[in-house]
């Protein structure tokens, strides 16, 4: 055996490194977490949209020794599983140079501590010139060239970060000022609603001296929201919290209550688990497969607060943007939804309460009382969406639901109210003939393979089945998968 070090090719890796698929707000927000680890409590971002535009994010932390800055610029500087500080908010080593550089060529790092001033840069243009991991050093009169460098001066202590070469925005688009401008604009929604709770907590973020102002997606503030009982889960003795909110009807939002949830139109699709590390929201707007997205739920919130030395279970990505909830701690969060979803439900009752004729049957179409009438929706909780849901990704749920709304929306009320006046429509009969019978059999034996092929739960949704139109209404094949359930169980 032998063996030869075998160094990555600067060029080709720190160009690959650009694309973890950070967003322009992702990326900031990426940084700012080391703002926040510095124990800064003013955070400035300055920004020139102009042709050639740069973003500068000033903080007053505690800054960095020159050896701590050079070690901070290296690729891979802390190991992503060593113990971290309780309120550091990093993991791989790698969050400042990968976020920077997916968006621009040049990074310029400047540090103050204790009076002294160094300065670190990563210039892809210099390292692809170099063929090499070259970084460039400044010395303290050479930054004065960078814009609002003075008020770093002027500070005891902090950081500084220049961003510049926005290539990717320049090569995307004809109107590089326009485009860097609505990305402001999407970094400052971003902002205030990652770090919402260090803003609440005195945390000062401003954009171009404009404060960034908390965005509560429980709006926790607000008398009509109900605050649901907090439970714990515990973890290789690490605690997991979760806090369900149920948001005002809304009746009772204003318009910026609205905002700060995401608007009117974003109520359905942002309900769900939020979680933070360290206070940090990660990821939003999902139930994780426990429980589907339904109108009735979209005032359903449920905060989970998990530590940073849980990340390897969470699946926490470099982004610090997606996570996966651990298999582990999954029967524990069911007290939690059916809490939220519930009083969701509660909220909907006066406006929009379900009329069944039977409990025990789950109809495919669910008429809501309204105040001014009814409307008829799918039943988004019948196994046979269940079932189809528990296969798909993400994406193609969104789209499921989409062509749901769009059947639902387009349903053809009054033709179908003449047709049935005017006798052409016969309710559906179910004598039960032995042809039909072996058809819907056959048919229904068709989802049992799909849910025995997927290893899903089958009792579970053989159970289901029993109790949802069509085969509710054929006796005989109740019995049948009663059979099927009495093998299993």
């Amino acid at each position: 055996m032998f063996e030869h070090e075998c160094v990555p090719f600067a060029p080709s890796l720190i160009e690959s490194m650009r694309s973890l698929g950070y967003s322009f707000p992702a990326a900031i927000a990426d940084l700012i977490d080391n703002s926040i680890s510095a124990n800064s409590k003013n955070i400035d971002i300055f920004s020139e949209p102009s042709k050639d535009p740069w973003l500068v994010i000033l903080d007053d932390g505690t800054g960095m020794s020159e050896n701590e800055l050079y070690e901070a610029m290296r690729y891979g500087s802390s190991n992503p599983l060593e113990k971290r500080r309780e309120n550091d908010l990093g993991r791989f080593g790698l969050g400042m140079k990968s976020a920077s550089l997916s968006q621009c060529r040049h990074l310029v790092v400047i540090s103050k501590q204790y009076h002294d001033i160094c300065a670190y840069s990563w210039d892809l243009d210099y390292v692809i010139e170099k063929k090499s991991w070259m970084l460039k050093g400044f010395s303290e009169e050479e930054l004065d060239k960078y814009p609002e460098i003075k008020r770093l001066k002027k500070l005891e202590h902090g950081t500084y970060i220049f961003l510049g070469d926005f290539d990717r925005i320049k090569e995307s688009t004809s109107n590089i000022s326009e485009t860097f401008n609505k990305n402001l604009s999407e970094m400052n929604d971003h902002i205030a609603l990652v770090f919402h709770r260090f803003i609440e907590e005195g945390l000062n973020i401003r954009i171009n001296e404009l404060p960034v102002e908390a965005r509560d997606p429980f709006l926790s503030y607000h008398p009509a929201t109900q605050r649901k009982k907090e439970s714990s889960i515990y973890i290789n003795n690490e605690r997991i919290l979760l806090k369900p909110f149920i948001l005002p009807h809304l009746s009772k939002l204003s318009r910026s209550d609205l905002d700060k949830v995401g608007g009117k139109e974003n109520l359905r699709t942002n309900q769900g688990f939020y979680v933070y590390r360290n206070k940090r929201l990660i990821i939003w707007g999902t139930w994780f497969r426990l429980e589907r997205k339904d109108e009735l739920n979209k005032l359903a919130r449920v905060r989970v607060d998990i530590p940073n030395t849980l990340d390897y279970m969470w699946s926490i990505d470099i982004k610090k943007s997606t996570a996966t909830l651990p298999d582990i701690i999954k029967k524990n969060m069911y007290s939690a939804v059916y809490d939220s979803v519930l009083g969701s439900e509660n909220v909907h009752t006066y406006r929009g309460r379900k009329e069944k004729k039977d409990v025990d049957i789950e109809y495919v179409w669910e008429k809501i009382k309204n105040r001014d009438g009814y409307e008829y929706i799918i039943n988004r909780n019948i196994p046979q969406l269940r079932l189809l849901e528990e296969t798909l990704n993400d994406g193609q749920i969104k789209m499921l639901d989409s062509v749901i709304k769009t059947l639902e929306e387009s349903f053809p009320v009054l033709a179908l109210y003449a047709d049935v006046a005017k006798g052409n429509i016969e309710e559906h009969k179910t004598e039960e003939h032995k042809e039909e019978i072996e058809t819907i059999w056959n048919e229904l034996n068709k989802q049992f393979e799909y849910i025995k092929a997927n290893n899903l739960p089958l009792v579970r949704y053989y159970k289901a089945f029993q109790k949802v139109e069509p085969y509710c209404n054929y006796p005989e094949i109740k019995e049948r998968i009663q059979k099927e359930i009495e093998k299993y169980e």
